[in-house]
């Protein structure tokens, strides 16, 4: 399999360095503006450094303009500006969607038929705006949307509980950002419900503090990009672990963005909802009960990306 990525920043050259750890992918093309960019030809010249020494199968790597997109299978799209500590993702609405129109402008004119997967930042708006601008089937076109914040809810949640992060399963919707919305129905360890759990470990009734961990989720990616200027491995792994359940046609349950055309209630813009992902994509979207008070927390999210798609053209 085929997969190019735009984008060689933080975020595009740690996809670029986990996509390469998975089997079934053969190439890996790093697309851009500039077809001979130093940078990309210096990445790719130090990769290829290191493919030397590794025991791996070698993975085809090159770099190149749009052009290289050509036969590609997916592409993961990472390109465009990150919030400054001040701002918030959604501060980056008006750039990047201009960024989306520009490469996928020319990007149109090579390939038709990839899965398109986005990262970018607001990713719930790209990813409206990538499905709008290529005209792709909306279930080719994928933001990674809360994937990222379930996995940091587990993280908190199992070490809380001392447990391994695989044994907590649950659902964060809506916007990935400071609206996302943690189902905390859905969660289930060994089939139990949280307070079910605690439960059964303490003999008594124990009430977690579930908006406290729902802060802690939320302020995350902040303690990230203030230590470091940017968040780059979480997300990254986000895409690889989509790119293995297209490949391997696994059909599991992502919480993922995808422009919705009445489920939910919502029409014509992305939020992060179970998607079911295969070969083709996303294979079927689902809907979860919720409850009262996590329904009216996710229709407030999907209502302020509803302005926002508003706002920008998309609806």
């Amino acid at each position: 399999m085929k997969i190019a990525i735009i984008g060689s920043g933080h975020v595009g050259m740690a996809v670029f360095r986990g996509l390469q750890d998975l089997s079934g992918v053969q190439e890996i093309v790093l697309c851009g503006r500039d077809a001979k960019s130093p940078k990309m030809l210096a990445e790719i010249e130090d990769y290829l450094d290191a493919q030397v020494l590794r025991v791996a199968v070698p993975v085809k790597l090159s770099c190149g303009g749009y052009d290289k997109t050509a036969g590609a299978d997916i592409i993961i799209f990472c390109a465009g500006t990150t919030p400054a500590l001040n701002q918030t993702r959604l501060d980056l609405v008006k750039d990047n969607v201009a960024v989306v129109n520009a490469v996928f402008g020319e990007i149109n004119k090579y390939n038709r038929e990839a899965i398109i997967i986005c990262l970018s930042n607001p990713v719930d708006i790209i990813t409206a705006a990538v499905r709008a601008i290529t005209g792709r089937s909306r279930l080719k076109v994928i933001g990674t949307g809360t994937l990222l914040d379930t996995a940091r809810m587990r993280k908190k949640i199992s070490a809380l509980l001392d447990l391994a992060p695989t044994e907590v399963n649950m659902f964060v919707l809506g916007e990935h950002g400071n609206s996302s919305c943690p189902i905390w129905s859905s969660l289930r360890i060994l089939g139990l419900t949280l307070d079910e759990y605690m439960a059964e470990e303490t003999g008594t009734v124990t009430q977690v503090k579930t908006a406290k961990l729902t802060d802690i989720m939320r302020y995350t990616g902040k303690f990230i990009h203030a230590g470091k200027g940017h968040t780059a491995y979480g997300v990254a792994e986000s895409a690889c672990r989509i790119v293995s359940a297209i490949i391997n046609d696994t059909h599991e349950f992502f919480p993922l963005s995808v422009v919705c055309e009445g489920e939910y209630g919502i029409a014509g813009f992305a939020i992060s909802v179970p998607c079911l992902i295969g070969r083709e994509g996303i294979l079927a979207i689902k809907n979860i009960r919720m409850q009262a008070d996590e329904k009216a927390m996710f229709n407030q999210s999907a209502a302020i990306l509803r302005k926002i798609a508003q706002d920008t053209g998309l609806v």
